[in-house]
């Protein structure tokens, strides 16, 4: 995804310069010193907000605010229109350089408030000690640049640079580029896995799961290019890919199997950004799919990280008409209170719990216990984690849904899973 850079006027200018003397004059003086990035994020929001002239006056006054609480031999430099260097002299320890990253923190929420806007400006400070990193004025705000694009990566408000942490983000960025390339040259690839109405033994769905063979590196773990896709920005542009693969495919499997649905896994960010609705508007236009047939599913946790905004773009894709899933319920920490106010239409139980199911008493009644609280609250129940006719049998005996896993079919190309539509594997007393 593309971003336009925002140009806010601001008051220091020449800040890299700046800082670099600061910094030199300190290791002159053998002075101990924390270089700090304070990388201000949401900026675009507030300049929707209250436009660019005003945004930029909150930014000008965090600058002066940060210059005031600074100390005699602090120094405070704007080296960006978002991105301030603080140079902090004589700390202690890493503790007292972690407390005063956190007043930093807190201190950017207070300007916005102060402001009158409810916009939530965050920030991720990357740290860079001398002598322990290194003398050189250059070399340390590189690498306090490199501890902040790590704590974005890591989502970690406050992180230090660790030279293990730098060699893996570097890593990271050759599979950025090489990702980039995937979602143009094929090497993405969507496979469906089956999901079942466990009372007929009829496929009625399925999920879609992103594969990405690399060709020079090989298979690569959906955990670890999703998460890449996330710290780089590219979540936008990996999510769309996978729904306009499913929309696709379900456009043509729909002609011969009309009310199948296929549902898509969506990451606590997206959820919590309205473009996922207009991605959702797209790909079920261009398509021609009811968006009744496409079903989202996000986590229960991905719900709890900041429930208003979570809440209202879910509120609006079921406007829309597409259906909305709690995936890996019991592995989160959501309240039965916030569960009946979750705008959505099923329940999806966790694999961890149903495969266990049939060994550990524990295991098969937090199962019931899911059904049961689903259909309290009017929501359907899918079971993942099947793996034998006898976990299958016992989730039709507790009222269970739906279900997927290993026994039905496991995840496979689309040709394949087409297939899958025409074949007795649709049973799942005869697993494909």
């Amino acid at each position: 995804m593309s971003t336009t850079s925002i140009q806010i006027p601001y008051l220091q200018h020449g800040g890299l310069s700046n800082a670099g003397r600061h910094i030199g004059k300190a290791v002159r003086a053998s002075q101990d010193l924390a270089v700090l990035i304070v990388h201000v994020h949401e900026v675009e929001r507030l300049c929707a907000a209250i436009g660019h002239e005003q945004a930029g006056q909150v930014l000008d006054d965090l600058y002066i605010r940060l210059r005031t609480i600074a100390r005699d031999n602090d120094a405070v430099e704007r080296i960006s229109d978002r991105k301030f260097a603080v140079l902090l002299s004589g700390l202690r320890n890493r503790g007292h350089v972690t407390l005063a990253a956190n007043k930093i923190g807190r201190l950017v929420a207070e300007v916005v408030e102060d402001s009158a806007e409810k916009i939530k400006l965050s920030t991720t400070i990357g740290i860079a000690l001398c002598p322990q990193n290194g003398k050189d004025p250059s070399e340390l705000m590189r690498l306090a640049e490199i501890a902040s694009l790590d704590g974005s990566r890591k989502h970690d408000p406050v992180c230090f640079f660790e030279k293990q942490a730098a060699t893996q983000l570097f890593s990271d960025w050759g599979l950025e580029l090489r990702l980039e390339d995937a979602l143009q040259s094929g090497d993405l690839e969507v496979f469906f896995q089956a999901k079942t109405c466990l009372k007929t033994n009829r496929i009625v769905g399925s999920e879609a799961l992103m594969r990405w063979h690399e060709p020079e590196v090989g298979q690569i773990s959906p955990d670890v290019f999703i998460e890449l896709a996330e710290s780089t920005g590219r979540i936008i542009d990996l999510t769309q890919f996978a729904i306009q693969s499913a929309c696709r495919r379900l456009a043509g499997w729909q002609k011969s199997s009309p009310g199948l649905s296929v549902a898509v896994n969506v990451t606590p960010s997206i959820i919590q950004t309205r473009e996922i609705i207009d991605v959702v508007q797209s790909a079920t236009s261009i398509w021609g799919v009811s968006p009744e047939s496409l079903t989202l599913e996000v986590t229960e946790n991905a719900l709890m990280e900041d429930r208003e905004a979570s809440h209202n773009v879910l509120t609006a894709l079921r406007d829309l008409g597409a259906r909305i899933s709690i995936d890996d319920f019991g592995t989160g920490y959501s309240s039965l209170a916030y569960l009946k106010e979750i705008p959505a239409d099923e329940l999806k139980i966790d694999r961890s719990f149903v495969m266990g199911m049939d060994r550990d008493s524990g295991d098969r009644k937090i199962v019931e216990h899911s059904i049961n609280i689903a259909k309290s609250f009017g929501l359907s129940v899918v079971a993942e984690g099947i793996e034998n006719q006898g976990l299958l049998d016992e989730l039709r005996r507790l009222g269970c849904d739906y279900g997927q896993g290993y026994f039905i079919s496991r995840p496979v190309p689309a040709d394949d899973f087409e297939k899958l539509l025409t074949g007795k594997a649709a049973n799942p007393d005869e697993p494909a």
